[in-house]
Parts: C-alpha cells; structure tokens; sequence
C-alpha cells in the first residue's frame, strides 16, 4: 500500500509540473485504481521524471560555477558557508549542497524506476510510439542522474527497481565497471526507443540526447573508440546543427533552436519562470570579482566574440544581468524571466568528437572539429603546428570548451575528465588534493545506511 501511495504521489507531481516543464498541462484523474492503465498514465510517469531535473537547477547553473574557475565567493556569510566551502574545497561530509543534491538525484532515479517497473508489468502494448518514447525517457533520464551523482561523489549504489529502503540499504556501492555497464545499457536502449525529430513539446529528449551522454560517458571512463563511434552516429541526425552564431544559441527568439539537444526549458508568460541567472549589483570589475579575470584570461578578448558574452552586462534597474543569461520580465508575472539552461548542445556532439578522435591518438584529425566552434566565435583555425603535442591538444581543448559553454556546468567536470583540475586550482592557490575531484559522501546517508562495507566515506574525507 505504501508504495502505491509514493507512486500516485510522484505522478500526480508530474501533473502539477508538466505544465512547467513542456508548456502544457495534458489532463490526468490519478486514483489507486486507474494507476499506470493508459499511454497517458505513462506519459504523467515520464512528466514525473523531468520534473525532479528541475529540482537541482541552482547546482548545475550556480554551484558548479564556483567549483570551477568562472567564479569565486570571495567571502563568507553564515547563509553561504555551504557554497564558501564547495567553491574552497572545504567541503565535508556535513554540506549541504551535496547532500540535497543527493537526495534529489535518487528521487529522481526514484521516479524513473516506478516508470520502468511498470513497464516490465503492464498489459498495455509497450511497442506503440508513444510508449517505446516514454519508456526511453525514463531510461535517458535516470541515466542522466546516475552519471551525474558518479561524476560528484564516484561509485554509488545502483538501483534499477524500486525497493523498501531496508533493501535499499544493503545495496553498496558500485565498482567503476558496474557503473559504465549501466549507463551503456541504458542509454544504447533509450537511443533504441527515442524518436528521431522533436513533437510540440520540445524539451523531451530524442535519439540524439540519448547519443550524446552517452559519448560523454565513454569520454569519462577513457573508452575514446567507443565514444567517436557513437558521436559519429549522432552527427548524421540533420534535425540538428550549429546555429551561425553563439548568440543565436541564446536569443529568446530561438528558443530550443537545433544546437539545443537537451535542456531545462521555462515559460516565463505562464509564471513558469525563474530570477536572473548570475546577475550583480555592481559592474565594477575589481568589486564584483566574477567572471573571475583567470577565467577570462582564457578569451582573445579582441577577437572572440562570446569574450563580451559572459563579461559584458546589460542593466535592469539595479541588476547587470550577464548577457548570455538577458531576457526581460514578463509583462504580467513582473519578476521572473524565462531563459532556458542547456544541458546537451550540438556544439557539445562536435566538440566530443575532437576529443574522442584527439585523445585516440589523431590529433590532426581532431582538430577540424575544434576548430568549429572556435572560427564561428570569430578565432583563427589552428593546424597542426599549433598542437605539436598531446598535452598542448588537452589545454586548448579545455580551454574552447571553457569558452563555449561558459557558465553551463561543464566547466568542472571538464577539468576533472581531462585531467587538469588539480594542478590548475594549486596553480590559483586553492588548497585542493587529488581527492577532492570527487565530493565527500553525504553524512547523513552515511548514518542511514550505517555500515561502511555497503556505503563508505570517499578517501580523503
């Protein structure tokens, strides 16, 4: 009984949330006799897992911006300790960004599961199109949370059903194998499932999206052959592409144009909006200290045209809004705005691929991929010569991704991957160690599960 009643819950959210998510609100009447009856209870089921994408926003779009180099909390305040610490790497066990991000995450992969239980059990024809692409979803998206919750905290306990938490708690942590195997299945499934060309609702996930973690996946666990060959795939999807400008990307007139693969979308005119995303007070530089000049160091500030992107502002009463982020309020819901946060974008796909091809061994064959990005900004295409070896391939490699998807969430996780974060962040004077490319396991899981065979602290911590 109890388990029906978090399953009407999760899919009675998913109706108070799809509004949100894919601007339409579909009808739906849940009760203990109707659950997972009908395609359309799927669909709420599968409304239900894009919602808990939601839940985390601030960790993607301002956390993990301090955690990199675009930005520095230069002190502290007792309402900010948790992100002082994240961004100084000081973070404990008793931090609290890390621990509602955990939570959030496995509900997520909660809701994902009771999906995908529900699939193994009905009498409904799971083959129709609508069902192979709800059924995909759940699949892309609880891999989505499992490889981030990996890329946070390392190895964790994998559940693929929904189980009573005494169950739950004697499932230990995964090994690096066991994690790479699942995200593999259950992305080469959801790309099986998705469909190829985008409906209406245009933040639901398609075959590229699928594709496209998991080529970063591979990325991550250094599997290059593997992760060229999916990128190849993924790149003869011609639904999707390069906008002629990175600005494009951004404008509230494009909004989901076809280098947006995958991203967290908001309708502003419907109050489903949110406040300005790195938005300041001042436009002094030497006060307001973010982007931080090391970051910017990374730009040709004469040439590169996304440089006044993520350091020029444009004023909205009291608040420098930095242009990447500009949109304006909305007419009747006067305080939020409407951007949405990419999470996959083809400039992504493209410039995966160079690294897949790059770190494989064929530098030169990399390069006309990097340089895609890099000559639609306006820089000069490199050669060969200007990458003479590995190393200097993985710097600038790094860097025009810093570039490209500045203030995106990436920044981090691309250091780590490339294997630069440590000896950079030393360089700038932060106390960091090798172990801290990963974050402490929450404590508060630690006290729950309370037995370091199954759930144990990361070293270091």
């Amino acid at each position: 009984m109890k388990r029906l009643i978090y399953i009407i819950a999760a899919v009675l959210c998913a109706s108070a949330c799809s509004d949100a998510f894919f601007e339409r609100y579909p009808a739906n009447s849940m009760t203990e006799g109707n659950v997972y009856k009908t395609e359309d209870d799927f669909n709420q089921g599968a409304y239900s897992c894009y919602a808990k994408l939601k839940t985390q926003s601030g960790f993607l779009i301002t956390e993990l911006s301090y955690r990199s180099d675009e930005s520095e909390l230069q002190s502290m305040a007792v309402s900010t300790q948790a992100r002082y610490d994240y961004d100084h790497f000081l973070d404990n066990d008793g931090n609290s960004i890390l621990s509602n991000v955990w939570d959030a995450w496995y509900n997520g992969v909660y809701r994902c599961n009771i999906v995908l239980d529900h699939f193994a059990t009905t009498s409904l024809d799971v083959n129709t199109d609508n069902m192979r692409k709800y059924h995909g979803e759940a699949l892309f998206i609880r891999a989505w949370f499992y490889f981030n919750l990996y890329r946070v905290f390392g190895v964790v306990p994998i559940v693929t059903k929904v189980e009573t938490p005494a169950t739950s708690a004697t499932i230990a942590r995964c090994t690096d194998a066991e994690m790479l195997s699942r995200l593999e299945k259950d992305l080469q499934d959801a790309a099986d499932l998705l469909p190829l060309t985008r409906t209406a609702e245009k933040g639901r996930v398609t075959k590229i999206a699928a594709q496209a973690l998991l080529g970063k996946v591979y990325l991550t666990f250094d599997k290059y052959d593997e992760a060229e060959a999916v990128l190849s795939e993924a790149m003869k999807d011609t639904g999707y592409g390069l906008e002629n400008t990175h600005e494009i990307v951004f404008s509230q007139t494009n909004k989901m144009g076809k280098e947006m693969i995958f991203a967290l979308t908001y309708n502003k005119s419907i109050d489903m909006g949110h406040g300005y995303w790195h938005s300041f007070t001042t436009n002094d530089d030497a006060r307001r200290g973010n982007p931080k000049p090391e970051f910017l160091a990374i730009f040709d500030q004469t040439k590169d045209s996304r440089y006044d992107f993520v350091h020029g502002t444009v004023t909205h009463g009291t608040a420098y809004v930095m242009k990447k982020w500009d949109d304006t309020f909305d007419a009747t819901y006067t305080t939020v705005v409407g951007n949405d946060f990419p999470l996959l974008r083809y400039a992504d796909v493209v410039l995966m691929r160079a690294e897949a091809i790059g770190l494989g061994g064929n530098i030169a064959g990399a390069i006309p991929y990097l340089n895609q990005t890099r000559t639609r900004a306006g820089l000069t295409p490199l050669t060969s010569s200007d990458l003479p070896t590995r190393a200097a391939f993985v710097q600038e490699l790094a860097d025009e991704r810093g570039r490209e998807f500045a203030f995106e969430g990436q920044r981090w996780f691309d250091l780590v991957r490339l294997g630069l974060a440590v000896d950079l962040f030393k360089s700038l004077g932060y106390p960091i160690n090798d172990y801290n490319v990963i974050s402490p396991i929450p404590r508060s899981q630690l006290e729950i599960y309370n037995n370091d065979k199954v759930l144990w602290q990361n070293q270091g911590y």
